[in-house]
């Protein structure tokens, strides 16, 4: 059967779940007059529209997943077959691009209760799509899903089709971040597992369709491959599955007692059935056996659980609401703390469960190489594992303590936050050298037929981006722009209020500074590398940026992000200006300690440098019988003779 057909006919049992999930549900559409009411058409069609974006979304990721990190390939440019698969994958782009517009105008009309007509009337798509929060980030779907249809169409080395598999990834996981309410509690991680779940699904259910020919062929080298990418992925799932049920339910009576819960069940149980058959398929495989049948009883499984999953999506879950005591409370998902003390920053608890999630795998990860190192016989220095963990603590401990609440509802914690992840932890995990580790770690993978992560990790440090980005004058820029470009226009006002916008902070802030000390004192292969007399510059530039930054803060005469924290102001701050001014004096007062760390460290590798370059002298001196200062001289001599 031609792979069209293969599509046409997935697609559709995927649209026969969703259907038969809303009707059972009931998150079908009912009327709701006298009210405005979009009508039948707008709501079904913005469902369909959403379970094709899905789908399409999955089939993207996993071609660029198979052909960019499992198909086997001994170059740098894409096989034929991957240059194939790019084509398809413009196409498909554009589709997915159309879907993505298309789910955010019937979004949008749901809403504000318009049919299609009223919709395209002069005015409203303009008014009103880029200011309501559903349709705007569905817009930005659509346009990273025409970025990586144009990036398709140039790419055509592994690098490029690596970065093209991170954007669709980027537009896959965006919309998700729309599906939970902050009225619901437990925001940031019923929004956390929504994306690990969205995306370990899209990479496992894409890669399998996109390598059924290759088990069709018997080439198991992928398959291999495949199996550890969906054993990674099979845990992600059933984790962030759980999370994402409980933190949308009130109880576990509801598996049994509502509309939602049926789906919840009924997805649970679909999840069962792909799990045997894909452990049939690989056991099939390892004997030599024909396993297309198992292949496609879970690919037609998966398009049944695909189909509940959106239908879930639009079913009201169970879990009551938790409304605060004010209106403010109400915005921030959680009521104030009392008023801030040194007690409540340290050991109070709202964890970011994105950055939380990502410190543990990190730091679990370094764990491994060492353990892979010790088996290895390799030595390690305990000096850069201890700087590591400490930046990882440190990284847990701001994101997710009590000052990470308090950074809510007030600049000053707020700026603690900042500083502490710009300017502190990046120098203990830059000092933990975790790229080197990584390189002496994994396996060099030689005579394999494909690149490994080692390999990876090579090809990005020499690659044209690494040189970019660790450019001393695009880092400043980026560190400047960083203060200036977000405090000092409604650019923070509007991150903070949205709860990915917040975390996009964050990690800007954290990246932002990682950047800057891999540049200043980075031990790690590096693209370029800086003499340690333009470290000092580039330290010492930075730190008159960062004093001009505190002084303009402190001089401010109106609150920085005032449209954002006069809403959620709490009775113990009863003035905005002067946690603006404190917030001015924190980054003063915090900003000298890690600039004197960094100008330390700069000037101990500085002598250490020069340490090393007079003992290699010294030796080849030894070697030579000081060949090179006596043709100095001779020189010297020679020159003196010569003037006579």
């Amino acid at each position: 059967m031609r792979p069209i057909f293969v599509r046409i006919s997935w697609s559709l049992l995927a649209t026969l779940a969703l259907t038969i999930g809303l009707l059972a549900s009931g998150g079908a559409y009912k009327s709701i007059s006298p009210l405005p009411d979009a009508g039948l058409l707008v709501s079904w069609s913005n469902q369909l529209f959403t379970l094709g974006s899905v789908l399409i979304g999955l089939l993207i990721v996993g071609l660029l997943t198979v052909h960019t990190f499992l198909e086997p390939t001994t170059k740098s440019d894409l096989t034929l077959a991957g240059q194939k698969a790019l084509k398809t994958v413009t196409r498909l782009s554009l589709i997915w691009a159309i879907f993505n517009a298309a789910t955010a105008i019937t979004t949008l009309a749901n809403v504000l209760g318009l049919n299609l007509q009223q919709t395209f009337a002069p005015g409203v798509l303009q008014t009103y799509i880029f200011d309501f929060a559903p349709s705007r980030i569905l817009i930005i779907s659509s346009i990273l899903a025409l970025g990586v249809a144009l990036g398709a169409t140039l790419a055509n080395s592994l690098n490029s089709a690596a970065a093209l598999f991170v954007v669709s990834l980027a537009a896959v996981a965006y919309p998700l971040t729309n599906s939970h309410s902050a009225a619901l509690g437990n925001h940031s991680l019923a929004i956390t597992a929504s994306v690990a779940h969205g995306v370990s699904m899209s990479v496992w259910v894409g890669a399998l369709f996109a390598l059924y020919p290759f088990i069709k062929n018997g080439q198991m080298a992928v398959v291999n491959r495949f199996s550890i990418l969906a054993s990674a992925c099979v845990a992600a799932l059933l984790v962030s599955g759980i999370v994402s049920a409980v933190t949308r339910m009130q109880s576990f009576s509801d598996l049994v007692s509502t509309g939602y819960g049926s789906l919840v069940f009924a997805k649970c149980v679909l999840f069962l059935i792909i799990a045997f058959c894909a452990i049939r398929t690989r056991r099939a495989l390892a004997l030599s056996q024909r396993a297309g049948a198992f292949v496609v009883w879970e690919l037609t499984t998966m398009a049944l659980a695909i189909g509940i999953g959106v239908a879930l999506h639009f079913t009201p879950p169970t879990r009551l609401t938790r409304p605060g005591n004010s209106a403010a409370e109400d915005i921030l998902g959680f009521n104030f703390p009392p008023a801030p003390s040194m007690k409540n920053y340290v050991l109070g608890w709202y964890p970011d469960w994105f950055i939380l999630s990502v410190a543990l795998i990190g730091a679990a990860l370094y764990v491994v190489g060492l353990v892979r190192l010790r088996q290895s016989g390799i030595t390690w220095p305990a000096l850069r594992t201890g700087s590591f963990l400490i930046g990882v603590s440190i990284l847990i401990w701001v994101s997710c303590a009590g000052i990470s609440k308090y950074a809510m509802i007030s600049f000053s914690a707020h700026m603690i936050q900042h500083m502490v992840l710009a300017m502190i932890v990046p120098i203990f995990l830059v000092l933990g050298a975790p790229i080197t580790l990584a390189l002496r770690a994994l396996p060099s993978g030689t005579g394999q037929d494909s690149r490994n992560a080692r390999a990876w990790i090579i090809s990005l440090l020499h690659s044209k981006y690494s040189q970019v980005v660790t450019n001393p004058l695009l880092v400043l820029l980026i560190f400047i722009v960083s203060l200036y470009g977000i405090y000092f226009t409604s650019a923070f006002a509007g991150l903070m209020s949205s709860h990915i916008g917040h975390i996009a902070m964050e990690v800007h802030f954290l990246i932002t500074g990682i950047l800057f000390s891999f540049l200043v004192i980075g031990v790690d292969p590096a693209p370029r590398r800086l003499p340690h007399w333009a470290k000092l510059i580039l330290v010492l530039v930075a730190l008159s940026v960062h004093a001009f930054f505190a002084l303009a803060i402190m001089q401010s005469t109106t609150p920085i992000g005032d449209t954002w924290y006069s809403q959620v102001q709490p009775p113990w701050l009863t003035n905005q200006l002067d946690a603006t001014y404190t917030g001015g004096g924190i980054a003063w007062a915090i900003g000298e300690l890690p600039t004197l760390m960094l100008l330390i460290i700069v000037a101990v590798q500085w002598s250490r440098d020069d340490a090393r370059t007079a003992k290699q002298v010294d030796r080849a001196a030894d070697r030579d019988e000081d060949a090179l200062l006596k043709q100095y001289n001779e020189r010297l001599g020679n020159l003196n003779n010569s003037q006579d």
